[in-house]
């Protein structure tokens, strides 16, 4: 952290489970004050008055009131591009959108776009990156325990958009946000799915292969028996397994799968003002945040086209909500 001493007024704009968490951990972070909320649905209200938050049902209203220098978005997906939008709007110095940032590539675009315009500094919330189980992985990586990466397999037991975003993302962040060349994938559905309000693929997989060489399998949806959340990272000396446990195995371990260390990981917040007061691009970057969804939003593209994608995107929508529309796809 800097020398500064600015504390930032914040407001919370969705009061639910995951906007509370977010209160939580930005409340560890001695320069953020949150003053403010708002919910239409008065989630939480009673809680966030008896601590001194004032609350709003109207997120503009609250906005038009209140002086911010940090908004935290945490309304569902579906709603993300329209309310971080309208956020872009005021003179706020940080905007926080949870994940995923859109459910189209232009519209993720468009808010990097704005936020670049008018000196705002957007991250987008695959908190993992910081969760000291899966980010300690990376830190054995950077520490060369398994040699150089090969192979990465994310499995994960929900939808692409609403959470196997996370199990991408992580992908990337390994491989320290190398791009992607093409993807090659295929969804299933069987009529109406919904994941947190949004229509989504029941399963889907991804073949995703990397500029810098190494290849990724993208494995979500509903199987049953679920094999949980993990990623599986292979290196030429050895293997590390993340999900509900983090181990490694390499010549060093006599190829026994050993826990992995446990290294420091900062507030995901505390790394946010960092960056805002001068430092290095957030882990969670609206960039990065963008380029997880453009690997998420190929899969669909590529389920659609029955062939191999190649990046740079050129489709700017959601083929899935696309096919939806026009009944390709149930």
């Amino acid at each position: 952290m800097s020398n500064s001493t600015k504390v930032y007024r914040t407001a919370l704009i969705g009061c639910g489970s995951r906007g509370m968490s977010l209160r939580n951990t930005a409340n560890q972070v001695d320069q953020i004050d949150v003053i403010a909320a708002a919910d239409m649905n008065s989630v939480n209200f009673e809680k966030l008055e008896s601590e001194g938050v004032k609350t709003y049902q109207n997120f503009d209203e609250m906005l038009k009131k209140e002086s911010l220098d940090i908004a935290i978005v945490a309304t569902p997906i579906f709603s993300h591009y329209q309310v971080a939008n309208r956020v872009l709007d005021f003179p706020i110095t940080g905007l926080y959108l949870e994940k995923s940032m859109t459910t189209r590539l232009w519209e993720a675009d468009h808010l990097i776009q704005r936020a670049d315009e008018s000196d705002i500094y957007l991250a987008v919330g695959h908190q993992l990156r910081y969760n000291q189980g899966w980010a300690n992985a990376k830190n054995l990586i950077d520490q060369n325990a398994i040699g150089q990466l090969h192979y990465i397999r994310a499995h994960r037991g929900a939808a692409m958009l609403t959470h196997h975003t996370h199990q991408t993302d992580l992908m990337r962040y390994y491989l320290d946000d190398s791009p992607v060349s093409w993807v090659l994938g295929q969804i299933h559905r069987d009529g109406s799915y919904l994941s947190e309000g949004l229509e989504s693929e029941m399963q889907a997989l991804g073949f995703v292969q990397f500029e810098n060489g190494v290849s990724g399998i993208i494995e979500s949806g509903q199987y049953k028996p679920t094999a949980g959340n993990h990623l599986m990272l292979i290196g030429e000396g050895g293997n590390i397994r993340v999900g509900s446990d983090a181990q490694y195995r390499n010549k060093d371990t006599g190829g026994a799968w050993q826990p992995i260390p446990s290294f420091d990981q900062p507030n995901i917040f505390e790394d946010f003002l960092r960056w805002i007061e001068g430092g290095p691009e957030h882990r969670c970057s609206g960039r990065k945040g963008r380029d997880t969804l453009e690997v998420l939003l190929a899969i669909y593209e590529s389920s659609r086209s029955r062939g191999r994608v190649e990046l740079p995107l050129k489709q700017r929508g959601n083929a899935l909500e696309e096919m939806i529309s026009d009944g390709t796809m149930l």
